[in-house]
């Protein structure tokens, strides 16, 4: 899958998600940090760019990567997406606590799909 394609799943993920909590309203736009730099050469600030995103595109580039992993095989450019927006999400919205995070996954995949 490449970069266009997970940016467009994440799209229709953040559109076809359930409606967030009223305290949490889904931004206007989810955009990914640009794919054209080496993740291999900047980690810390493709990160950073990661983990300013909202926490409502952090979930649902996660719960998209989980449909896409799900799939098949990702190539090398939709996995580095995948995995910062998965640390960002675990940093950003559960304080870098796996448990956590797994447990509000397991209550995401009760859900249906996008």
């Amino acid at each position: 899958m490449d970069a266009r394609a997970l940016r467009c799943l994440l799209v229709t993920a953040v559109l076809g998600a359930a409606l967030p909590a009223p305290a949490e309203t889904l931004p206007d736009r989810c955009e990914l940090p640009a794919a054209d730099v080496d993740p291999l050469t900047d980690r810390a600030g493709i990160l950073a760019q990661y983990e300013r995103l909202p926490q409502p595109c952090l979930r649902a580039l996660f719960a998209a990567c989980s449909v896409a992993a799900g799939r098949g095989l990702l190539d090398f450019s939709s996995a580095a997406a995948c995995s910062f927006g998965y640390e960002a999400l675990l940093k950003e919205a559960f304080g870098g606590n796996f448990r956590a995070l797994m447990a509000w996954w397991r209550t995401q995949r009760n859900e249906p799909l996008p």
